[in-house]
């Protein structure tokens, strides 16, 4: 009869860096010596992304150890819970997490009460795209002036 092996585990936290972008967060964890296979990625219905993973380190005749990790993140709702993907090359897990698209009500996303609402883009987000329109009006403004001047200056046409 063949006696069981003591298992042990060595946890460790993985080295992970955020990329923060305008339409997208991405999380890079760096698991040099693990495979796709021994990883899993879980997205809770209380908001919790959990990654984790465990892969045997060594194993002789009376012990075996196994390496394994634990790391557990806050979704936001300005996430698409659904469009959330990973990948794994190279040792390293890539999560991509693209963010919502933000909507502006005719209402302008307001209660009846007057206080900004916590679903769609608050209101310093809808202000800061309609600051951004605004710009973009004006230097196309400002080039058509430009160019109207050059052509009334440069330009033997009638404008009569």
């Amino acid at each position: 009869m063949q006696a069981s092996k003591e298992t042990s585990y060595e946890d460790f936290e993985p080295l992970c860096k955020w990329r923060r972008d305008q339409n997208c967060d991405k999380l890079e964890v760096h698991l040099q010596g693990f495979k796709r296979q021994q990883l899993k990625v879980k997205i809770h219905s209380s908001g919790i992304l959990e990654i984790y993973g465990e892969r045997l380190m060594e194993e002789g005749k009376s012990k075996r150890i196994i390496s394994r990790f634990r790391k557990e993140f806050p979704v936001s709702e300005d996430y698409q819970l659904t469009q959330i993907h990973a990948k794994f090359y190279n040792g390293i897990l890539h999560l991509v997490m693209p963010k919502q698209i933000p909507t502006i009500s005719a209402a302008g996303d307001e209660n009846n009460d007057g206080k900004a609402s916590s679903s769609g883009t608050s209101y310093l987000t809808c202000l800061m795209k309609n600051k951004n329109i605004a710009l973009e009006i004006m230097i196309l403004a400002i080039s058509l002036a430009i160019v109207g001047a050059y052509v009334k200056k440069y330009c033997q046409c009638s404008l009569e």
